[in-house]
């Protein structure tokens, strides 16, 4: 049987029980990716991040897990397993390398966490009636796209439009898969 030390860590909050839950495995060797996917769904958080071994540029790779896919930048996961090493190593500074060779350079101030984040350019995007429709949205300020992440950014007009959506996850699928 294989160990893995496993942790469940509260990121953005001092308190137990609150703030974002991130699952954080170091592993001694490495694990194949549908071993990281069968394992983050087993501790069923929105994502698990597995840190490597630390390689001889002092860099530690770094993936990241939801339940049904990988994904290659998790801040709240990032956060956690910074926190991790920091308790265990005793380090006050450390750097983990992503599926994509970004490099995520952080540091420790005592409590505090500083962590590297790159910025990317966005391009303003028009937004797809069908994911506005999927979403339950019937208007947006702005929406803007980058091409690195892949990612569409909408601007609602409050927090309540956000608390109050009630999106359809099927069409919302398959209006991604369509655009």
């Amino acid at each position: 049987m294989r160990k893995i030390q496993t942790y469940i860590v509260d990121s953005f909050t001092d308190q137990p029980f609150k703030g974002n839950p991130a699952g954080v495995c170091i592993l001694k060797e490495e694990l194949s990716d549908s071993e990281m996917l069968l394992i983050a769904k087993e501790l069923g958080l929105s994502e698990t991040a597995f840190i490597g071994i630390l390689n001889e540029d002092n860099e530690y790779p770094i993936r990241f897990f939801s339940p049904v896919m990988e994904i290659p930048l998790c801040g709240h996961a990032t956060l956690a397993s910074s926190k991790v090493l920091f308790e265990l190593e005793g380090k006050s500074s450390l750097c983990f390398v992503n599926i994509e060779n970004l490099k995520l350079p952080i540091e420790r101030n005592g409590e505090f966490i500083k962590i590297g984040f790159p910025v990317y350019d966005t391009v303003p995007k028009e937004v797809p009636t069908e994911l506005l429709t999927a979403l339950g949205i019937e208007e947006v300020i702005n929406s803007v796209y980058n091409a690195e992440t892949n990612i569409l950014l909408l601007e609602i007009d409050s927090p309540e439009v956000l608390k109050n959506l009630t999106p359809d996850f099927n069409k919302l699928v398959k209006s991604h898969s369509e655009n």
